[in-house]
Protein backbone atom coordinates (compact mmCIF):
# COMPACT_ATOMS: atom_id res chain seq x y z
CA UNK A 1 0.00 0.00 0.00
CA UNK A 2 1.53 3.87 -0.63
CA UNK A 3 0.81 6.77 0.71
CA UNK A 4 -1.67 9.06 -0.85
CA UNK A 5 0.13 12.04 -0.03
CA UNK A 6 3.98 11.21 -0.42
CA UNK A 7 3.92 7.75 -2.29
CA UNK A 8 5.79 6.43 0.72
CA UNK A 9 5.45 2.40 1.67
CA UNK A 10 7.14 2.96 5.14
CA UNK A 11 4.33 2.17 7.82
CA UNK A 12 1.52 3.03 5.51
CA UNK A 13 -2.65 2.69 6.96
CA UNK A 14 -5.70 3.50 5.99
CA UNK A 15 -8.35 4.65 8.20
CA UNK A 16 -11.34 7.36 8.17
CA UNK A 17 -11.39 10.43 9.72
CA UNK A 18 -14.58 12.54 9.52
CA UNK A 19 -15.97 11.75 6.29
CA UNK A 20 -12.47 11.37 4.54
CA UNK A 21 -10.38 8.20 4.21
CA UNK A 22 -6.66 7.66 4.19
CA UNK A 23 -3.90 5.96 3.44
CA UNK A 24 -1.14 7.50 5.05
CA UNK A 25 2.55 6.99 6.09
CA UNK A 26 3.46 7.28 10.03
CA UNK A 27 5.05 11.01 8.70
CA UNK A 28 2.23 12.10 6.99
CA UNK A 29 0.11 11.16 9.52
CA UNK A 30 2.11 13.06 11.82
CA UNK A 31 2.02 16.40 9.88
CA UNK A 32 -1.67 15.98 9.77
CA UNK A 33 -2.32 16.06 13.27
CA UNK A 34 -2.55 19.67 14.85
CA UNK A 35 -1.19 20.39 18.71
CA UNK A 36 -4.43 19.75 20.28
CA UNK A 37 -4.54 16.48 18.47
CA UNK A 38 -7.33 16.60 15.53
CA UNK A 39 -6.96 15.66 12.41
CA UNK A 40 -6.83 18.41 10.10
CA UNK A 41 -7.65 17.89 6.67
CA UNK A 42 -5.17 16.80 4.06
CA UNK A 43 -5.76 20.40 2.28
CA UNK A 44 -4.51 22.09 5.19
CA UNK A 45 -1.66 19.26 5.96
CA UNK A 46 1.20 21.84 3.71
CA UNK A 47 3.84 22.99 5.52
CA UNK A 48 4.10 26.59 5.44
CA UNK A 49 5.55 28.80 3.07
CA UNK A 50 6.73 28.19 -0.41
CA UNK A 51 6.00 24.94 -1.64
CA UNK A 52 9.03 22.57 -2.24
CA UNK A 53 10.35 22.76 -6.11
CA UNK A 54 12.19 19.45 -5.58
CA UNK A 55 14.83 17.75 -4.30
CA UNK A 56 17.25 19.85 -2.48
CA UNK A 57 21.06 18.90 -2.50
CA UNK A 58 24.03 21.07 -1.95
CA UNK A 59 26.76 21.66 -4.89
CA UNK A 60 29.98 23.50 -4.73
CA UNK A 61 31.22 25.09 -7.52
CA UNK A 62 34.61 26.36 -8.76
CA UNK A 63 34.70 29.44 -11.56
CA UNK A 64 36.58 32.37 -12.08
CA UNK A 65 35.99 35.66 -10.45
CA UNK A 66 34.93 36.66 -14.28
CA UNK A 67 32.16 33.95 -14.32
CA UNK A 68 30.81 34.98 -10.93
CA UNK A 69 30.74 38.41 -11.42
CA UNK A 70 28.84 37.52 -14.80
CA UNK A 71 26.17 35.45 -12.64
CA UNK A 72 25.61 37.60 -10.08
CA UNK A 73 24.80 40.51 -11.90
CA UNK A 74 22.26 38.16 -14.55
CA UNK A 75 20.67 36.50 -11.08
CA UNK A 76 19.69 39.59 -9.62
CA UNK A 77 20.55 38.27 -6.18
CA UNK A 78 18.98 34.95 -6.63
CA UNK A 79 21.81 32.71 -8.04
CA UNK A 80 19.45 29.58 -7.17
CA UNK A 81 16.83 30.72 -9.44
CA UNK A 82 19.00 32.06 -12.04
CA UNK A 83 20.47 28.62 -12.38
CA UNK A 84 17.28 26.65 -12.34
CA UNK A 85 16.39 28.64 -15.34
CA UNK A 86 19.31 28.10 -16.96
CA UNK A 87 18.89 24.36 -16.30
CA UNK A 88 15.58 24.43 -17.80
CA UNK A 89 16.72 26.14 -20.74
CA UNK A 90 19.27 24.20 -21.43
CA UNK A 91 16.52 21.27 -21.07
CA UNK A 92 14.31 22.38 -23.65
CA UNK A 93 14.53 22.51 -27.45
CA UNK A 94 15.82 25.33 -27.50
CA UNK A 95 18.59 24.75 -25.43
CA UNK A 96 20.28 22.72 -27.75
CA UNK A 97 21.49 25.46 -29.72
CA UNK A 98 24.60 25.23 -31.79
CA UNK A 99 26.29 27.54 -35.06
CA UNK A 100 26.06 24.18 -36.72
CA UNK A 101 22.10 24.05 -36.56
CA UNK A 102 21.48 27.70 -36.87
CA UNK A 103 23.51 26.94 -39.70
CA UNK A 104 21.11 24.10 -41.35
CA UNK A 105 18.08 26.23 -40.23
CA UNK A 106 19.17 28.68 -42.87
CA UNK A 107 19.83 26.26 -45.57
CA UNK A 108 16.59 24.37 -44.97
CA UNK A 109 14.84 28.03 -45.25
CA UNK A 110 16.72 28.88 -48.41
CA UNK A 111 15.79 25.58 -49.67
CA UNK A 112 12.18 26.15 -49.52
CA UNK A 113 12.52 29.83 -50.93
CA UNK A 114 14.32 28.43 -54.31
CA UNK A 115 17.86 29.97 -53.62
CA UNK A 116 20.40 28.97 -56.16
CA UNK A 117 23.24 27.54 -54.33
CA UNK A 118 25.29 30.42 -54.65
CA UNK A 119 22.53 32.54 -53.02
CA UNK A 120 22.46 29.66 -50.37
CA UNK A 121 26.43 29.99 -49.55
CA UNK A 122 26.23 33.72 -49.96
CA UNK A 123 23.59 34.01 -46.81
CA UNK A 124 25.69 31.11 -44.51
CA UNK A 125 28.97 32.91 -45.11
CA UNK A 126 26.99 36.01 -44.05
CA UNK A 127 25.62 34.23 -41.00
CA UNK A 128 28.96 32.92 -39.97
CA UNK A 129 30.82 35.63 -40.11
CA UNK A 130 28.64 37.20 -37.18
CA UNK A 131 28.95 33.88 -34.57
CA UNK A 132 32.15 35.31 -33.45
CA UNK A 133 31.21 38.88 -32.95
CA UNK A 134 27.41 38.26 -31.84
CA UNK A 135 26.20 36.65 -28.40
CA UNK A 136 23.38 34.39 -28.71
CA UNK A 137 21.67 36.54 -26.45
CA UNK A 138 22.44 39.66 -29.20
CA UNK A 139 20.82 38.08 -32.45
CA UNK A 140 17.99 36.98 -29.81
CA UNK A 141 17.31 40.43 -29.41
CA UNK A 142 17.52 41.81 -32.95
CA UNK A 143 15.22 39.19 -33.91
CA UNK A 144 12.85 39.54 -31.04
CA UNK A 145 12.71 43.73 -31.95
CA UNK A 146 12.53 42.83 -35.76
CA UNK A 147 9.26 43.05 -37.25
CA UNK A 148 9.47 39.18 -38.99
Amino acid sequence: MNCMNCGSTHDVIDFIAGEEKFVLCADCRYKLVNRRGRVVSILNAREPGRPSLGVTRKVSLTLPEAVWEHLDSQANGNRSLYLRKLIDRNMSSEGSWSNNACLGYTILGAKRLGYSEEQTKELVRAIYGFFDCKTVEEARTVYEQSPY
